[in-house]
């Protein structure tokens, strides 16, 4: 079985045959100098596609389950929570022990305007509906809650 960089050469270039002209022709002539140097047909290739780039190996890493994904998104969402929750607290410990915050709709506002700021795609996606809910006038549960809290403080929201 190909290594997973060799993989994503082969992608690489199997997208570069999407070119026009010239490049289409010098992608393809590469795409198959590569195959062929590192004894891959294309029958390897459509078991990728169809089987992911494990090839359907049972030694291979398997793909997670809806369920799996789920239990890890609140897991990471707790963890954020609980990042929040200290970092608050540490602030708090240097203001006389007095957090205030602002409300849900302003620390949406805040992150909404910096989604530049954020760490990955699940963040920002998470700050746009928190932005669109909390305009709508809705409450937050308690971990979206926690979770918005914990993002404004990481990414220099004032307490």
């Amino acid at each position: 079985m190909a290594d997973l960089d060799l993989i994503k050469r082969i992608a690489q270039l199997a997208r570069s045959v999407g070119s026009i002209g010239g490049e289409r022709r010098n992608a393809f002539a590469a795409l198959e100098q590569c195959m062929r140097s590192h004894g891959i047909s294309w029958s390897d290739v459509g078991n990728w596609i169809e089987h992911g780039a494990n090839g359907g190996n049972a030694d291979a890493e398997e793909k997670y389950t809806e369920t799996e994904m789920q239990e890890f998104a609140q897991a990471a969402r707790a963890e954020g929570v609980e990042t929040g929750i200290k970092i608050g607290v540490a602030r708090a410990a240097q203001s006389n022990g007095h957090v205030t915050l602002p409300r849900p709709p302003e620390m949406a506002e805040y992150c909404h305007e910096r989604l530049g700021r954020l760490k990955d795609d699940k963040q920002r996606e998470f700050i746009s509906d928190m932005y669109v809910i909390t305009r709508r006038g809705k409450n937050l549960s308690l971990g979206r809650l926690g979770y918005l809290v914990s993002i404004y403080i990481q990414i220099g929201g004032r307490i």
